[in-house]
């Protein structure tokens, strides 16, 4: 009977298996430390981080749509086109909070807790990305931001 069987047959069998690993090096209690250090703070910073980014976008948009709304800042004597320049912000401002999402959602992230260079790069490459994507929503502010001004400025123009 092979092994494979054999190991289903008897499931006090499979516990006993031992894979094979690199020795061990000296500094993999520190990384060790480190990966839990990781877990516990650094992306739940990362996190609030993109909280605090969804609320500061939150507030942009009410600003922006009750100036939009509120002030009759697109003249109504503008053609469609016209009053359509005035959505970008919204739209970058929208896709910014898409990436804050992104960043605030959970993933299931497979650790082997005693493999130590599996735990560098998996954690390593979740807060690069996290991080990725926290610039990618704070870039999408700046843009409606930019938009919003220079909007401002052709809408000064147009009265003008």
């Amino acid at each position: 009977m092979s092994d494979i069987q054999t190991n289903r047959a008897n499931p006090s069998k499979q516990a006993e298996i031992v894979y094979q690993s690199a020795p061990s090096e000296p500094d993999d209690d520190f990384w060790l430390e480190q990966a839990n250090k990781l877990i516990v703070e650094s992306l739940p910073v990362v996190r609030e981080a993109a909280k605090s980014l969804m609320t500061g976008l939150g507030a942009l948009q009410g600003i922006y749509l009750g100036m939009l709304g509120f002030a009759k800042f697109i003249p109504e004597s503008a053609q469609w086109w016209e009053k359509a320049m005035f959505f970008p912000p919204l739209l970058c401002w929208m896709m910014g909070l898409y990436q804050c999402l992104k960043v605030a959602k959970t993933e299931e992230l497979r650790l082997y807790r005693n493999a130590p260079a599996d735990i560098r790069q998996k954690l390593g490459d979740l807060a690069k990305e996290k991080q990725r994507e926290l610039d990618l929503a704070f870039y999408w502010m700046l843009g409606g931001l930019a938009a919003a001004f220079l909007l401002v400025a052709l809408r000064m123009k147009m009265t003008g």
